[in-house]
């Protein structure tokens, strides 16, 4: 199968409610026109914002694995109802969503 790349421009226009960046080509602002409002994010950590600001090999590194730092911390970050299993048998994780 070959996959096709689908490219909708530079995004280089700036929504006037939000200031989202989006490419000319797309039609939806990312707020609705200013219906959607989101608080403003927290600071990051500051272990963390050393680590993204950092020069040399320890910088670089954490800016290339950011992505996989994310995914495996959002993984181990989730919530859930363990209840022990019915009757008698092994125990065993059951994720559902």
């Amino acid at each position: 199968m070959e996959h096709q790349i689908h490219y909708t421009g530079a995004m280089d226009v700036r929504c006037q409610f939000c200031g989202a960046l989006r490419s000319q080509r797309e039609q939806l602002n990312s707020c609705h026109n200013g219906k959607v409002s989101l608080p403003p994010l927290q600071e990051y950590p500051e272990n963390l914002r050393l680590l993204f600001d950092a020069d040399g090999a320890k910088g670089s590194n954490f800016r290339q694995n950011i992505r996989n730092y994310n995914s495996a911390f959002a993984f181990a970050s989730f919530g859930a109802n363990i209840r022990p299993p019915p009757g008698r048998g092994p125990h065993y994780f059951c994720l559902l969503g």
